[in-house]
This record gives structure tokens, sequence and C-alpha cells, in this order.
């Protein structure tokens, strides 16, 4: 399945891959790529204080 943009709604839509020609003739585009998504880092804890009795 490809990825295109509808060229009247401008919504994702997925299309067969041995019908990609036919869509692409009508006027769709491709849809990028999405970015790769990288992993977010947890900020590190500080420890926590302690307190004499």
């Amino acid at each position: 399945m490809v990825r295109f943009i509808n060229k009247f709604t401008g919504t994702e839509m997925w299309v067969a891959e041995e019908r990609v020609e036919e869509y692409k003739a009508a006027g769709h585009k491709y849809a990028p790529t999405p970015a790769p998504l990288t992993p977010v880092s947890k900020p590190k804890k500080a420890p926590a204080k302690k307190t004499k009795k």
C-alpha cells in the first residue's frame, strides 16, 4: 500500500500498489514520509533530601 494525499479533501488515503499510476494520473500526490521517531530521554530525578532525626 502507498500513502497519497487526496487532491479534493487534502486527507491521507492508502492506495494499492497496482493502482498507483491511476491515482497519480488523476492528480493525487504522494504523502511525505514521516520523520523517524526519536526516543525522548527522561529527565534524571534529583536524589531525595535526607533529614536527620
